[in-house]
């Protein structure tokens, strides 16, 4: 299969090193000629282009758009109508109406359509969605993600990265739309949500680095999610509660993140270990992405996000983005423990 991977950031060549892994013949292009060609070298691409016209002229069989989301769905169309079947890097795009756009294009031409959400591929992620049912009716879950926002890409200006400006489609909803997604992935779609968001350092960006989002999903459950660019130490993790126990997983740091997870049985009050990695191998889950996206254009099964499934969940977090946290009175409390507004 020759693979053409728009874009050549960290997740660019991240995807290109993925395909020489699996094989592919990999060609990248980046509107930066000078970017385009040092990546190349770098990942042993066997073409190299700055113009997305004569990237497309080389005749891919499938085009990875790893460029920021707010050019997503222009390139991935201008994909879909060279013949190429298309995997796009999450979230599908910033905006819910340009999203819908491309499903209906995506739907007319008869090609293949994924997004990315490789933490659908990480380990603990799988060990939680196959041992769901050990926890019997869930709750609720509880789930976050933080990480320095200057200490994510070593040796770059986090000020020029797209998740720190709005013109981009920036901020740590968008960015981190992992958690909604695999959330929804378990637990099911979402029929109401509730957010809150802010800037709340003095990093130099113009978009929210702090959020908490709740979503009420179709089968009764609840989830609570909270995203930052504020921690020092990059943590996730998330906490499934059901009638007959929890999961509970946790990974922090990064290269090397060390992860587990854990079962709790309610009934003999014992907790069991899945998963128990001090070392984890953090590339593995985007070969196995890459190769589910070969597989899946094949016809086999996949755990890819679907374009549908990517326009719900970008809808979800661009609905918690609308709101805002509301002004309470002033309180007074008398002396007496009364509390006059």
């Amino acid at each position: 299969m020759r693979l053409l991977v728009l874009g050549a950031g960290s997740a660019g060549v991240r995807h290109a090193l993925s395909g020489q892994v699996l094989g592919l013949d990999v060609g990248i292009m980046d509107v930066d000629s000078a970017r385009a060609a040092e990546s190349a070298v770098k990942v042993g691409a066997s073409a190299h282009f700055n113009d997305l016209d004569a990237a497309l002229a080389w005749k891919p069989d499938a085009v990875l758009v790893a460029t920021p989301h707010v050019h997503h769905v222009s390139q991935a169309i201008a994909a879909l109508r060279s013949n190429a079947d298309v995997l796009i890097e999450k979230p599908i795009s910033d905006r819910v109406e340009r999203a819908q756009e491309f499903l209906a294009v995506a739907r007319e031409s008869g090609r293949k359509a994924f997004v990315v959400c490789n933490m659908r591929f990480h380990p603990a992620v799988a060990v939680l969605r196959d041992n769901l049912h050990r926890v019997g009716a869930v709750r609720y879950a509880r789930a976050h993600y933080g990480n320095y926002l200057p200490n994510m890409r070593p040796g770059a200006d986090y000020r020029t990265l797209y998740c720190a400006r709005a013109e981009t489609g920036g901020g740590v909803m968008l960015d981190a739309i992992h958690e909604i997604d695999y959330l929804m992935w378990l637990l099911g779609p979402a029929n109401a949500v509730q957010g809150a968001h802010a800037h709340l350092s003095d990093l130099d960006i113009d978009v929210e680095d702090f959020a908490n989002i709740v979503l009420a999903h179709k089968g009764g459950a609840r989830s609570v999610i909270t995203l930052d660019y504020l921690r020092p130490y990059k943590r996730r993790g998330c906490e499934i509660v059901g009638e007959k126990g929890l999961l509970l997983w946790e990974s922090e740091g990064r290269k090397p993140e060390c992860c587990s997870v854990r079962f709790y049985d309610a009934k003999s009050e014992h907790w069991e270990t899945l998963l128990d990695d001090a070392a984890l191998d953090t590339d593995k889950p985007y070969v196995e992405m890459l190769g589910d996206f070969v597989g899946a254009v094949q016809g086999h099964s996949h755990r890819l996000q679907t374009v549908a499934d990517a326009v719900e969940r970008l809808a979800v977090t661009v609905a918690a983005r609308q709101q805002s946290l509301s002004s309470l009175p002033q309180m007074h409390v008398s002396p007496g423990g009364n509390a006059d507004v």
